[in-house]
């Protein structure tokens, strides 16, 4: 089962763990990094770490993610800048069985097309065997290079994935993921 809350019932199980892990060092409190920026939204994960008792230190200091980011550039350390990195759950369509190799498939790739293009921020969707790649907006041309697409089509194939397309408007941190099913796409109608 993948429903659309996935998140909480994994964040309730990591909590649960973490509780117990935490009881047998002695420890009070369970932190996490949740910010401000966190609160639009929608986070199952949020109302877990809630009903657990995890203390948000960035949300009770009205941190957002910029000021996370400057603060951690003020004191040097080198993930200042780092993309964000969802869970790799995040990119197999709710109600799509999520398994071991749906997530290592999407992991090499993403690791594969970061390496052929040089691209930062990316995400690989998969559907039914499909993958779509999504970059930002500024690094889709980092693709429009044939050899680079062949690579790449080539990389994603030998992982197991059956057709390997590219997200033209790029990515969309708010792009819903649904499975890919052609009956429904909007079809030209020629007179």
């Amino acid at each position: 089962s993948n429903p659309a809350n996935r998140c909480y019932y994994c964040k309730e199980t990591l909590y649960a763990e973490l509780r117990n892990l935490a009881d047998g060092l002695g420890f009070e409190s369970i932190l996490d990094g949740t910010h401000v920026d966190d609160l639009g939204d929608d986070r199952p994960g949020l109302k877990a770490a809630q009903e657990a008792g995890v203390v948000s230190p960035l949300l009770l200091t009205s941190f957002s993610k910029a000021d996370v980011r400057e603060s951690a550039r003020i004191l040097g350390l080198p993930v200042w800048d780092k993309p964000a990195m969802p869970c790799l759950s995040s990119r197999i369509p709710h109600g799509e069985e999520i398994t071991s190799d749906k997530l290592r498939m999407i992991g090499q790739a993403e690791l594969r097309i970061k390496r052929l293009t040089g691209t930062k921020n990316l995400r690989v969707r998969y559907s039914d065997g499909l993958a779509r790649i999504e970059v930002s907006p500024e690094e889709r041309k980092l693709f429009f290079d044939e050899r680079i697409m062949d690579d790449v089509d080539g990389e994603l194939r030998r992982l197991g994935f059956v057709r390997v397309t590219l997200d033209l408007r790029g990515y969309s941190r708010r792009e819903p993921v649904v499975a890919a099913d052609p009956l429904t796409l909007p079809m030209a109608h020629v007179s």
